[in-house]
């Protein structure tokens, strides 16, 4: 049997259970041997029985952790304000990181994680899993090649409705600040649809472990919500090689779409619409297709394929370097419209009573018709509400918010 990775997990509730699920599923035959658990709470996590029967100790500290023991491998699954500090303490103390996406709340903080990492000189990865499955690898493959031209403009709509309770479980989701001042800067872009951005900027990175580099980035942020930053956003982005990103996403809508994805290259279109075919699909202009597969489909062994990679020294596909492009981007985003806008009154609207959803009347509409046309809203002749930000430039952002 091929040798196991020693590993602690810190948060194993929450989006941790989900790792820890994959974990235990095949336990025994798995490249991971959990020696500990980190949680605050460790009473809400569902297996904690189960950890209990396979001798894993239980900290309430990672520093605690670190007084008795260590680990090979650290996977962390907290609120993105702890990425930094938590990434940085583990590699210090001589461990491997998995750190779930995104990379960090600012570009200052992931700045300190790459330089962490370089001192250690350990692997540290990003739960970003697109960017580690075979479909998306084989697509990068082909685009890194030139098998689909030059790229245009890559596009993606992501409308996920969340109700109230999304907001209100954890106590940092919406927010821009903690209590203690740390930044947050939560929000679609920042957190459930950060999946996508990541990976418009990922499949153009001139290798397999980086992606794109920003130079600008202009925002439109808006809230329906009753939350300290943005449930909704449009994004138009330009990278180093004068692509262009543009990125649609709201929480504040009625109903589920996306995320819907058009790669536009100069020989080919590549698709995706999720619980459509849910494959990425090339259409080439001289009439062929090729099918790159389900990015989905690695869902469950992201986490042990990366623990196989530390055991055999293999590089993580997705790690800080191609991670930090897209906190480059939010971070950017958030200061091209940093007041946000409120979404008039008249449109805004309830659904529900025990876990009301708050949503905005005809702005899924928009969003739809803004993707098809290539326009932000504030460029869509329809829209009244509409208020674009200032262009960024990222060429040299190393700080948020910046001096400029």
């Amino acid at each position: 049997m091929s040798r196991k990775i020693k590993t602690a997990m810190v948060g194993i509730a929450g989006f941790g259970h989900h790792h820890l699920e994959n974990i235990l599923r095949d336990y025994e035959n798995g490249p991971i041997e959990l020696v500990a658990g980190v949680a605050r709470r460790p009473e809400r996590c569902p297996r904690l029985s189960d950890l209990k029967n396979l001798g894993v100790r239980i900290y309430n500290t990672l520093e605690d952790f670190y007084d008795h023991e260590t680990a090979e491998l650290v996977v962390i699954s907290s609120p993105v304000h702890l990425h930094r500090p938590f990434t940085c303490y583990a590699l210090e103390h001589g461990s491997h990181v998995f750190c779930e996406k995104p990379l960090a709340a600012t570009v200052q903080d992931a700045l300190a994680m790459a330089d962490a990492q370089q001192k250690s000189g350990l692997q540290v990865a990003i739960g970003y899993q697109w960017s580690f499955s075979a479909a998306i690898q084989a697509l990068k493959a082909d685009v890194m090649a030139g098998e689909l031209g030059k790229p245009i403009r890559l596009k993606t709509l992501v409308s996920w409705p969340r109700p109230r309770s999304y907001y209100g479980d954890r106590g940092w989701r919406g927010e821009m600040k903690t209590d203690d001042g740390e930044w947050i800067l939560d929000s679609p872009v920042q957190n459930a649809t950060a999946h996508y951005l990541h990976n418009a900027l990922y499949i153009l990175g001139d290798t397999r472990e980086t992606s794109a580099e920003p130079v600008d980035v202009k925002a439109e942020l808006y809230r329906a919500n009753e939350i300290g930053n943005y449930d909704t956003a449009a994004l138009r982005v330009h990278t180093d090689r004068g692509v262009e990103i543009l990125f649609y996403t709201s929480h504040a809508v009625p109903s589920e779409i996306g995320p819907v994805i058009s790669y536009e290259f100069e020989k080919a279109v590549v698709s995706h619409v999720r619980f459509s075919t849910d494959l990425f699909t090339a259409r080439f202009t001289d009439g062929r297709t090729k099918s790159y597969g389900n990015p989905e489909d690695n869902r469950g062994t992201v986490l042990l394929d990366i623990a196989a990679g530390i055991r055999d020294g293999k590089a993580p596909a997705c790690g800080i370097a191609a991670a930090a492009q897209h906190t480059v981007c939010m971070c950017g985003a958030q200061e091209s419209a940093p007041e946000i806008a409120e979404f008039p009154s008249e449109i805004v609207m309830k659904q529900g009573e025990d876990d009301p959803l708050t949503y905005v009347r005809g702005l899924q509409g928009v969003m739809v018709e803004c993707f098809d046309q290539a326009v932000l809203p504030c460029e869509h002749e329809a829209v009244n509400w509409a208020r674009g930000g200032r262009t960024v430039d990222l060429k040299e952002y190393t700080h948020f918010p910046s001096s400029l």
